[in-house]
């Protein structure tokens, strides 16, 4: 599709707002909504917390099986009726959610809300990039990934205001908004044609084989993984392990949250100018030191810059690694490209929190374990660094 101006409207500012519902009600809301609840829900008698935690594991499982088939259900359905459908049941779990449910029921409802959740993050940005101008994809780009922080920041401050008149009141509220974004969404949504199949008869396509595309893969993983002990311990780690209480660990989380709401508009700016390869390589290397930090020093200072640079710099990595994948793979690929990327990161995701949490339980050291997270993002970063220099295929 050919990008429309980038001054007007429906060339800019129309398909940047629809990407920036799209994200917010996916995984800003989808992924990030939910955890906010459990405390009400645990009070009102709702659920065990047991099973709470497991419909957040079922959560992100959805998410990755989302991910993995959006591509197909594009292809099948169109890309206009796969958003719109996803975005239909993402309402409806969390409308549903607001009555009492048995636990398997309660599950399958998160795990369909992670499932539109990917959906959403693979077809939502190439839609947006292929209708705005070049010399504004970037920016585009960013704006879009913004609703994931959105999300986050929500998480932590408008969403435990709603659970303070109960479970019910919540998630009408949340299934409101996610409706009226919804709305927002496919009224400014510009068409799109279906992701093109691939000839099972042709061999693999030659970004497949691209050492660019490999490094930006080991880039994204590594930081999907290091990035996981700031998601699980590291609030709980400042507030009782380091004495600060709940409060300072809740505000620092806020301080990661508006960073993630940022970040993506700043590393889209930046990326419009100087490319996305550079951008995305400072956001690892300092996604690294904010992921070693904790092992290093107490300071609550420095602690809020590494939740900052840890947690929040994430989102502005997200906007940055789509970017990059089209400029490696080309437009018609992008669709592809980006799913393979989403999977990954979302199953080293999912594989790391078990690894991390095996750690911490068999040695009690969390200095051990932001310092491994730091490493494993820094190794990542190395690995692009150096395969980005290889020629790439014909």
């Amino acid at each position: 599709m050919r990008p429309a101006g980038t001054g007007t409207w429906q060339g800019f500012f129309a398909p940047v707002l629809a990407g920036y519902c799209g994200l917010l009600i996916g995984v800003g809301m989808g992924r990030f909504g939910y955890p906010p609840l459990i405390p009400a829900m645990v009070e009102a008698g709702w659920a065990s917390p047991t099973t709470l935690h497991l419909a957040g594991a079922f959560n992100l499982a959805g998410y990755i099986v989302g991910a993995g088939t959006a591509l197909a259900c594009a292809r099948s359905l169109g890309v206009r009726p796969a958003i719109a459908l996803a975005a239909a049941l993402a309402v409806l779990a969390f409308a549903v959610s607001a009555i009492p449910l048995p636990a398997w029921a309660f599950i399958a409802l998160r795990a369909l809300s992670g499932a539109t959740g990917g959906v959403l993050m693979i077809v939502i940005p190439p839609v947006v990039a292929n209708v705005v101008a070049p010399s504004h994809r970037g920016r585009a780009n960013g704006l879009a990934f913004a609703g994931v922080g959105t999300g986050f920041v929500l998480s932590g401050t408008a969403v435990p205001a709603f659970a303070a008149g109960g479970p019910a009141a919540a998630w009408l509220a949340l299934a409101a908004a996610l409706a009226i974004a919804s709305i927002v969404m496919m009224t400014l949504l510009p068409r799109s044609a279906p992701p093109v199949a691939a000839n099972r008869n042709d061999p693999a396509p030659a970004w497949r084989r691209d050492p660019a595309f490999f490094g930006l893969a080991a880039a994204y993983c590594g930081a999907a993984a290091g990035y996981v002990p700031h998601t699980i311990f590291f609030v709980d780690h400042v507030a009782r392990d380091l004495g600060f209480g709940l409060a300072v660990g809740g505000w620092i989380w806020v301080a990661a949250g508006i960073t993630a709401v940022l970040a993506p508009m700043v590393a889209g700016l930046a990326a419009d100018r100087f490319g996305y390869a550079p951008v995305l390589r400072v956001i690892v290397a300092l996604m690294a030191i904010g992921a070693a930090i904790p092992a290093l020093t107490h300071d609550l200072v420095l602690l809020t810059l590494s939740a900052m640079m840890a947690g929040g710099l994430m989102i502005g990595l997200g906007s940055s690694t789509s970017g990059r994948t089209r400029e490696i793979v080309g437009p018609a690929a992008h669709t592809a490209a980006w799913a393979l990327q989403t999977v990954a990161f979302a199953v080293v995701q999912a594989a790391a929190a078990y690894g991390f949490t095996a750690i911490l339980a068999a040695t009690g050291s969390h200095a051990l374990v932001f310092a491994l997270a730091g490493a494993i993002i820094a190794c990542g970063l190395a690995t692009e660094l150096v395969t980005a220099r290889r020629p790439r295929p014909a």
